[in-house]
């Protein structure tokens, strides 16, 4: 009996933990909600108010009718899917040569190559990265925020230790004696088994996209071109900051990633939990 108290106690001390960490978490999302439903004043009185009282909808309208927030979002949105699909074709297309082209010479070496370019910041790679798109003609364009880090490294060593572990050689050679050909073997074979790595890669890529601010600020110029991360910080840059239009833009930024991961949590979850890791 006491040893079955014990572990209630137990599980019901974790749960209120639990509850209490995920409350402190989401309680900075649940500030954004109701500010972007409050009048400016409103937003600021204390104590503060934690139910609108009116709610408004003054905000969303002025967003709208102030800013190319339409645009913005459609401009997120090509770039976020661009810089996703491309990021899941290259990654695993490298990873799948990386953990079964085992012969390949100095495979070895380009792994470890890949792997130390993970410790390199974003920063120190800017300006040359900028330069280069400069020269291009690329600047201000789609292709300035879908094409840098698509083929990064962290997709590559994600993707390539979850086929190291999970596609096995004994399936690839049947199929070669099939006659199915090396391109064949990726997108019928291992593609299908990769599901979960890239669903989870693919998460974690679409919010980096979706959330990059700085290199936009860098390679977009032009208002037409701006993103809804780039457009919300603008925002803020007025004499007096609009934090009513600030919060309803945010708060319609972050829709999209959280019907995204509603959407494919599953697949988010497998994909973490099914030993992508395993050396």
């Amino acid at each position: 009996m006491r040893m079955h108290f014990s572990l209630w106690l137990k599980w019901a001390l974790c749960a209120l933990a639990l509850a209490i960490i995920a409350l402190i978490f989401l309680f900075p999302y649940y500030w954004l909600f109701i500010s972007a439903f409050k009048t400016r004043e409103k937003i600021f009185t204390m104590p503060p108010q934690f139910v609108p009282d009116p709610w408004v909808l003054s905000n969303f309208t002025d967003v709208f009718q102030m800013t190319h927030l339409a645009g913005a979002f459609l401009n997120s949105t090509i770039i976020a899917l661009g810089h996703v699909a491309l990021t899941l074709f290259l990654c695993s297309l490298g990873g799948y040569a990386f953990a079964k082209f085992r012969r390949a010479p100095g495979r070895e070496a380009l792994f470890a190559f890949v792997l130390g370019a993970m410790m390199i910041p974003m920063a120190v790679t800017m300006i040359p990265l900028f330069v280069m798109l400069a020269r291009l003609r690329l600047v201000d364009t789609y292709w300035a925020m879908i094409l840098p880090g698509a083929a990064n490294a962290f997709g590559l060593f994600w993707v390539r230790q979850y086929i190291e572990s999970n596609v096995h050689d004994d399936l690839l050679a049947a199929a070669r004696v099939d006659g199915c050909t090396e391109f064949g073997l990726y997108w019928r074979i291992v593609l299908p088994v990769a599901q979960p790595a890239l669903a989870a890669l693919g998460i974690l890529t679409l919010i980096g996209s979706w959330n990059n601010l700085m290199w936009a600020f860098i390679v977009l110029r032009t208002e037409r071109m701006y993103t809804m991360p780039l457009l919300i910080y603008l925002l803020q840059g007025e004499r007096r900051v609009p934090y009513g239009m600030v919060m309803a833009g945010g708060l319609l930024a972050t829709l999209p990633l959280i019907i995204a991961f509603l959407f494919f949590q599953r697949a988010f979850i497998r994909g973490i939990t099914a030993g992508a890791l395993k050396a």
